[in-house]
């Protein structure tokens, strides 16, 4: 008897190599997991005890190239910059589909893949600074 369950109830068929190239997410590691963590901790990389970190510091194109692998990840998104190493292990696509993104402006990147996220307030704990150039809107800084 044929599924009658509507696509929208998450039964939709899928091929073989759909299934076999999805992400599982390890239990406690999904958005929700990050947004709660981000909520209860510091996660930029810095020490919980330490003075905050100034996330109006501009940071260089060279410094953020130094930050460019899973273990010390940084990002330009919009013009913020954001320590992504404690969330990798988070991001529903893996850290491979990251890796491309790492130590550069990953604005394009994101763009191409998930315009319609918020990317700024899901990354909002992990900001260490600004790219050059930068102009913030008082709103929102």
């Amino acid at each position: 008897m044929p599924d009658e369950r509507p696509a929208s109830a998450g039964t939709h068929a899928m091929t073989s190599a759909q299934a076999s190239s999805r992400i599982v997410v390890r239990p406690g590691y999904s958005q929700m997991d990050w947004l709660r963590r981000t909520k209860r901790e510091r996660v930029d990389g810095g020490d919980a005890d330490a003075k905050p970190l100034d996330a109006s510091r501009v940071i260089s194109l060279e410094e953020l190239a130094t930050h460019a692998t899973v273990n010390d990840c940084w990002i330009g998104l919009r013009g913020k910059v954001y320590n992504l190493t404690a969330y990798v292990e988070y991001h529903p696509g893996g850290a491979a589909v990251l890796e491309e993104a790492f130590g550069k402006d990953a604005t394009a990147l994101f763009d191409k893949y998930h315009k319609y996220v918020n990317g700024e307030y899901i990354m909002r704990a992990t900001r260490v600074g600004v790219m050059p150039g930068y102009v913030g809107d008082s709103d929102s800084d």
